[in-house]
């Protein structure tokens, strides 16, 4: 049975920090231990450059824009490709402190185009942050994470995404997939009998649009982030093209 909004608690300001607090101790340590992220631990903002999602997602997307167009430059690729590698830099780092709080302790902050900052930063990590803090508890979060983070912040910006470069959303969504999967899987040995089996739970009851494009515990996604279609790229270890009979081999062939 799925917790219903009722035995969902949301706390703001002072109390989301402290409900928080475990998640901030969690990323300090990967930061302390050399890991690179995408966040300050406690989701704070320093420094300038910041946009928030909803401004990003709102027509005629000329700052999105921008960003499309120095991942075109990085990676050169065209837009659509950029798009895809954008955002699955930025699909991972929004959804990083909710998998992780939700393996850790059913506590996630809670994430919204409205209340979620993002800037560039040198030379491929795009950060993100939180201008407020909220956090939601609860024995079973998927619905609340469904509504905050993919249709609250995610839907908007793959929605202003394929209206910009025409990149196809099942491929965005199934980044997303893999964002909420991963660190749990790759984190949770410790918190979780069985991350894999954790991770295929929290997706099927997050639902649509994400549940189903997954295969796990192969970790493998049924979507391409269109890496692969770069000049000499090989697919992502978690990419579908590697599910495919042959595929490997055609590759090797065609660098002869």
């Amino acid at each position: 049975m799925y917790a219903t909004r009722t035995e969902v608690e949301v706390a703001a300001g002072r109390s989301a920090e402290e409900a928080l607090a475990p998640l901030a101790r969690r990323l300090r340590a990967a930061v302390d231990s050399g890991i690179t992220l995408g966040l300050s631990p406690d989701l704070g903002a320093s420094g300038d450059g910041w946009t928030t999602v909803a401004e990003l997602a709102t027509p005629p997307y000329e700052r999105l824009a921008v960003h499309i167009a120095d991942a075109g430059r990085r990676w050169d690729a065209p837009p659509h490709i950029a798009a895809a590698l954008w955002w699955k830099g930025v699909a991972y780092w929004t959804t990083l402190p909710v998998a992780v709080g939700w393996a850790l302790n059913r506590r996630v902050p809670l994430l919204t185009a409205d209340t979620t900052l993002l800037r560039a930063a040198e030379p491929t990590v795009t950060e993100i942050a939180a201008r407020e803090l909220r956090a939601a508890s609860g024995d079973d979060l998927g619905e609340t994470i469904r509504d905050t983070l993919l249709r609250g912040l995610h839907a908007p910006l793959i929605d202003a995404l394929h209206a910009l470069t025409r990149v196809g959303r099942r491929g965005l969504w199934g980044s997303v997939a893999e964002a909420l999967a991963d660190p749990i899987v790759s984190y949770g040995h410790d918190l979780l009998d069985d991350p894999a089996d954790a991770a295929a739970g929290l997706l099927r009851s997050v639902g649509a649009p994400v549940d189903g494009l997954m295969e796990i515990p192969a970790m493998r996604r049924r979507t391409c982030c269109l890496w692969v279609a770069l000049p000499g790229k090989d697919a992502c270890p978690s990419c579908c093209v590697n599910n495919r009979p042959g595929d490997k081999e055609r590759r090797a062939g065609a660098r002869g």
